[in-house]
C-alpha cells in the first residue's frame, strides 16, 4: 500500500472511531494503559507505525494496530500511551507532586503563606539590558519549570541568568513564619529554553507554553520545594474531568505587579496569591477569537481579581476532588491592559490541551 493510501487510510479509521472525546481528554489504550487523545502526529508510537508503513518496514499487523487507536469521532486524534514516572527527571520518592506545605489561603490577592505554593519559580534576568526579576513559573519535576513561551520573545533580548526556586520574600532569607522557616532559595541557571515550536502562529499569543531545562536538579523539600502534578489524566489523578473546570475556582500565584495601572507597576516583596472562577464569560470569547481551537486556552477571572505583568508563566492550580494533591492546569499568558478591570478576565494556556507535548519534550 503507498504512503499517500495509508495516509488517506489512516485519516479515514480516525474520522470513523466511535468514541467523541477531543484533543487532551483521557482514553484508555486497547492494552488497558492511561493515555491522552492528541493528534497523530504528537503520538510517537502513531508516528512510528505510519514511518513503519511508508517505508514498507513495518511488521504485520502494523495495520490492525493502527486501527484500534482512534479516540475521536471528528477529528483526527489516536489514543496516546502516557508513562506515569517523570523520565530521565528523577524525583525523590519521599516527595510527592502537588502537596503543599501549608494549607490556610487568602482570598483576594494577598500575601501567600508560608509554604502555600511550594512549586514556585520566579525568573531573573536581563530583558533590553536591564537586569530584573521577569516572569514566574511552575516546578514540575526536580529538572523542569514550566512556563510562557512570550516571555522569551526575541523582541525583549532575554537572557535567562538563573531559576530561583524555593522562594517565598524576595528580601528576606531565609523566610520564618510562625515559628518555623524555610530552607534558602535555589537559584538555578537555567541549561535549555524549550518554546512550544508553533508558538506565535496561527495567532500571536496562541501555543504560549514553554519548558525550561535547569543546569542541575533542584533540590527537593517536603513543604517548600514540591513539583506541581500535571493533569496527565485529569479523570482518574484529579477525581473530575476538563469539561468540569467550568465555574471551579482555581488558585493563581506570583511576584507581578500589585499596581492595575497600564503605566505602573509595583512589584511585591511578598508571593501573592488570588482565587480565580474559572469561566468562559463574553470578554473572553474576544480575547480567544483568534485561537482556532478554543480549548487551547482557559478564562478565568471576571470579578476584579486577576493576574497583572509579572505574573506572566505563572501556574493557574486547581485541587483534586478529596483536596490531597494540587494539578497545574493553566499558565498566565494575556490579560487586559488595566489589570482586574470589571468586566475582563485572563487567558491562560490550557495545560490540558498540552500535556502530551510536555511529556513528549520532558522525554526528549
Amino acid at each position: 500500500m503507498g504512503w499517500l493510501a495509508v495516509t488517506a487510510f489512516a485519516v479515514v479509521l480516525l474520522s470513523s472511531a466511535a468514541s467523541s472525546q477531543s484533543s487532551g481528554t483521557g482514553c484508555t489504550t486497547p492494552e488497558g494503559q492511561s493515555g491522552v487523545c492528541v493528534p497523530i502526529k504528537h503520538c510517537p508510537n502513531a508516528k512510528r507505525l505510519l514511518q513503519g508503513i511508508k517505508k514498507g518496514s513495518a511488521t504485520n499487523g502494523s495495520l490492525s494496530d493502527l486501527h484500534v487507536l482512534p479516540c475521536a469521532r471528528n477529528a483526527a486524534l489516536v489514543c496516546c500511551p502516557v508513562r506515569r514516572r517523570r523520565a530521565r527527571t528523577p524525583v525523590a520518592s519521599n516527595v510527592k507532586c502537588g502537596v503543599r506545605g501549608l494549607d490556610d489561603k487568602i482570598v483576594g490577592g494577598e500575601d501567600a503563606p508560608l509554604g502555600a505554593w511550594p512549586w514556585m519559580v520566579i525568573l531573573r534576568g536581563r530583558v533590553n539590558g536591564r537586569r530584573s526579576w521577569f516572569c514566574g513559573g511552575a516546578l514540575v519535576s526536580d529538572r523542569y519549570v514550566l512556563t510562557a513561551a512570550h516571555c522569551f520573545k526575541e523582541s525583549l533580548g532575554v537572557v535567562v541568568e538563573k531559576a530561583r526556586i524555593g522562594e517565598h520574600t524576595l528580601s528576606f532569607d531565609p523566610d520564618c513564619s510562625k515559628g518555623r522557616c524555610a530552607p534558602s532559595p535555589q537559584d538555578i541557571p537555567v541549561e535549555r529554553i524549550i518554546r512550544h515550536p508553533q508558538y506565535g502562529s496561527p495567532c500571536t499569543e496562541c501555543n504560549d507554553i514553554a519548558l525550561l531545562r535547569l543546569s542541575r536538579p533542584a533540590v527537593l523539600h517536603s513543604g517548600f520545594v514540591t513539583p506541581v502534578c500535571l493533569p496527565i489524566n485529569p479523570d482518574q489523578d484529579m477525581g473530575f474531568s476538563e469539561h468540569d473546570f467550568q465555574g471551579k475556582a482555581a488558585w493563581a500565584a506570583g511576584w507581578g505587579s500589585t499596581a492595575r495601572g497600564p503605566f505602573e507597576f509595583r512589584r511585591p516583596d511578598v508571593l501573592q496569591q488570588v482565587q480565580l472562577p474559572i469561566q468562559e464569560l463574553n470578554y473572553c470569547d474576544r480575547l480567544r477569537i483568534a485561537y482556532p481551537d478554543p480549548r487551547m486556552a482557559l478564562c478565568a477571572g471576571g470579578e476584579g481579581r486577576d493576574t497583572c505583568r509579572g505574573d506572566s508563566g505563572g501556574p493557574l492550580t486547581l485541587d483534586s476532588s478529596d483536596g490531597k494533591r494540587s494539578f497545574v492546569v493553566g499558565i498566565t499568558s494575556l490579560g487586559p491592559k488595566v489589570c482586574g478591570s470589571a468586566d475582563t478576565q485572563g487567558i491562560y494556556t490550557n495545560v490540558v490541551f498540552y500535556t502530551p507535548w510536555i511529556l513528549e519534550t520532558i522525554e526528549e
